[in-house]
């Protein structure tokens, strides 16, 4: 099998743009003849990674981007989710899942993706996420 250099999309920081990422997923899907049950749970951690750069990140400077990285290679689906912020620190990242924070309306991104894929990795900046869905 020979090995494809990964599709690149370049967005704005601008929340308006994540339709521009869920068609460059759909063309990857089709392109790939990946199974539509799992698009998703792709999407679901793509949009939260990109989200989380847009604003967290970038700060919602709409003059910085999010570049969005997929490559696939049976049987998994790598992700990579970078913006032009100065990064977070994981250890600041509060659980979503105590009690003190279940009323919370946001702060379950990286939970999410935590939760649905295989594996995840960041950056020694903190402004970049990658991982794994194995289809």
């Amino acid at each position: 099998m020979i090995k494809r250099p990964p599709e690149i999309l370049v967005i704005n920081s601008d929340v308006i743009e994540l339709k521009k990422v869920e068609t460059f997923l759909t063309e990857i899907f089709r392109e790939y003849n990946l199974e539509m049950k799992y698009f998703n749970r792709v999407y679901l951690c793509i949009s939260e990674a990109v989200i989380n750069s847009i604003k967290h990140g970038n700060k919602n400077d709409k003059n910085k981007s999010v570049s969005i990285e997929v490559s696939y290679e049976e049987p998994e689906i790598r992700i990579r989710v970078e913006d032009e912020g100065n990064g977070f620190d994981l250890n600041q990242i509060t659980d979503p899942t105590s009690e003190k924070n279940l009323k919370n309306e946001s702060g379950r991104g990286i939970f999410i993706i935590k939760t649905l894929t295989n594996q995840i990795e960041y950056n020694e900046k903190g402004n970049r996420i990658q991982f794994k869905y194995r289809m």
